[in-house]
């Protein structure tokens, strides 16, 4: 069941189970008599949230008595290394793989194999297309898009919108844009998008990106981002331009650059994933698929939208790793 709660001024939505909200929502299993073994792929651990991420599996897993073997791809185009990390999982003998998939399509037949070796798949945040995956565990990527459309409807009304998309073949990025796109066509007459970029997740992308829509369109007044690492490079160029504050800046995600940004009144709205959150019901998930308990498909881990006005009544220990945490 779906819940949307607004609770100290902060925009809660994701999948409920038995009436809790937040990380509680999916509950942590009976510590196992096996030390079991799961290995995680994410896609790039310099990025704040897949480090948050890290930690949810690392700190859920140690509560769970089983280990985490963490493989960084380096960034999403590194499609190659990701296949070679999950196949030295499989040669390994994990009991359990959770992927981050740095591409949808691309990562099908490596958990094919994975999955036709015996090792069940747990698919988080970032799809793959494949669906022999016993579990997606995920923001809800359609509401995420949803979200930052309505606030703009709201708050803008009527104006010009580009938008960078993110990573094309990334499930995440394509499925807010969309989503973003879909609502601002289908309930917002007023608001035109100019234009549309995808490139990869890096504030270096995302300022070129924005120095170009700026010298191609006289006249923007909100950018739309999938993720916050191209956002703070379209925060970087608007403050060159000198507008900053001016232009509307919707994004998904929350590192500590963001939340300056936020606070700061440059960055308009961030939609916040709970990427420790993710973490933790992945590992729970992989525990009880390996103890033969039924999961569900699917769980939404919930999101909170978060500006200027309510930032202060933020819980940010779902959404970062502890200060100065590091996997080992």
């Amino acid at each position: 069941m779906r819940r949307i709660l607004l609770a100290l001024g902060v925009l809660l939505v994701g999948v409920t189970l038995a009436g809790a909200a937040g990380d509680e929502a999916y509950p942590r299993p009976a510590k196992p008599a096996k030390g079991y073994t799961i290995g995680v792929l994410v896609p790039q651990l310099t990025n704040p949230h897949f480090l948050g991420q890290a930690y949810g599996y690392v700190d859920e897993a140690e509560r769970l008595g089983a280990k985490v073997i963490l493989h960084d791809a380096g960034g999403y185009q590194f499609l190659d290394k990701q296949i070679a990390q999950l196949e030295d999982l499989i040669a390994s003998k994990v009991d359990a793989i959770c992927l981050v998939a740095v591409s949808g399509p691309g990562t099908v037949p490596v958990v094919d194999r994975a999955v036709a070796a015996g090792i069940p798949v747990v698919n988080v945040n970032v799809m793959t297309n494949n669906d022999k995956v016993a579990i997606r565990v995920r923001s809800d990527d359609n509401v995420i898009g949803e979200t930052m459309a309505k606030y703009l409807h709201e708050r803008l009304k009527k104006g010009s919108v580009v938008m960078q998309s993110g990573v094309a073949g990334a499930s995440a990025f394509e499925i807010r844009a969309k989503a973003f796109r879909a609502w601002i066509e289908k309930h917002s007459p007023g608001i035109k998008i100019l234009g549309e970029r995808h490139s990869l997740n890096t504030p270096d992308q995302g300022l070129k990106n924005m120095e170009d829509f700026l010298q191609t369109f006289p006249q923007i007044d909100a950018v739309y981002n999938s993720a916050d690492f191209v956002a703070i490079g379209a925060a970087q160029a608007l403050k060159a331009a000198g507008k900053a504050g001016k232009v509307m800046i919707v994004t998904a995600d929350f590192q500590p650059d963001t939340e300056r940004l936020v606070r700061e009144g440059v960055v308009t709205q961030a939609v916040v994933q709970q990427p420790v959150t993710m973490g933790r019901w992945a590992v729970r998930a992989a525990i009880n698929i390996l103890e033969k308990r039924q999961v569900p498909k699917l769980l939404y881990t919930p999101i909170l939208s978060v500006t200027k006005e309510n930032i202060a009544s933020v819980d940010l220990s779902t959404v970062r790793a502890p200060a100065g945490w590091k996997p080992r």
